[in-house]
């Protein structure tokens, strides 16, 4: 997608609706950078699932993470449920 400008006028908050952060593809989870005269939005990285694994792993015992099974249902992309 190319790069589009619109111009807002801010009275008290600024609210970006969903439809425009879905044409800049980004998810729920946000980061805001500040800096002087600008803001940057930002997706916050998907955490690694197998290093969260590898994390846990230990927790209940001495086994690694491959000998967990937590009978997740994938349900997307990036959605375990």
């Amino acid at each position: 997608m190319m790069a589009k400008e619109k111009e807002v006028t801010v009275e008290n908050d600024l609210v970006i609706g969903r439809d425009i952060l879905d044409q800049a593809k980004l998810r729920k989870h946000l980061s805001l950078i500040i800096q002087d005269g600008e803001l940057h939005i930002v997706p916050n990285p998907l955490p690694d699932a197998q290093k969260t694994l590898e994390e846990l792993a230990g927790c209940l015992g001495q086994e690694s993470a491959t000998e967990y099974n937590f009978h997740l249902k994938i349900g997307g992309l990036y959605e375990a449920r």
